[in-house]
């Protein structure tokens, strides 16, 4: 997964800076489970878990700011719908997938962090392909972007939209048994 490096906004109300927060890349894993249907179309829901790193400014009373950082885990569910180039048995299909899905940020373990950890959803679209390589084994690689509302509901400066959305970057590969 990689992380956009837009800004989340900041811990401090009174004086807040747009780039006090920012994510930085982790490590994602996940399942996905699909059912193809007869012809070119498939059903997929998806599970995936990451941590990332949370970078941000603490403020302490005197309005002094402290470099921070700490690691958040982000559970994502999501459903989405394939559309394959091939037909079923064929030992090669690129689709493309469109779909919707649900983040849940948790939030990072820093001294100060007054965020507050929920829920956001969104969509993503991308493609890719499975290569057949055995009778009941298959290769899957793919490629997508996210699209969810910012998380943690932080402070942003006047002139700024806090509902902008937030964009992350999936690029997964995998082993798929099928039946």
């Amino acid at each position: 997964m990689r992380m956009s490096k837009a800004p989340l906004g900041s811990l401090s109300s009174d004086n807040p800076r747009d780039t006090d927060t920012n994510f930085r890349n982790g490590f994602t894993y996940g399942l996905r489970f699909t059912y193809n249907m007869r012809g070119y179309y498939g059903h997929e829901f998806g599970y995936a878990y990451t941590r990332a790193t949370v970078r941000t400014r603490v403020y302490d009373s005197a309005g002094a700011a402290t470099p921070a950082e700490g690691r958040a885990v982000i559970h994502q569910a999501s459903y989405n719908f394939l559309i394959y180039f091939m037909p079923k048995d064929e030992w090669w299909r690129p689709y493309i997938t469109g779909g919707g899905e649900a983040h849940r940020y948790g939030n990072p373990r820093i001294a100060g962090w007054t965020g507050t950890p929920g829920m956001n959803y969104g969509v993503n679209y991308g493609g890719g392909i499975k290569l057949k390589i055995m009778k009941h084994v298959l290769l899957r690689l793919d490629v997508r972007d996210q699209i969810t509302g910012k998380p943690y509901k932080l402070s942003f400066g006047p002139q700024t939209n806090p509902f902008t959305v937030f964009r992350q970057m999936e690029a997964s590969a995998g082993v798929s048994i099928g039946w």
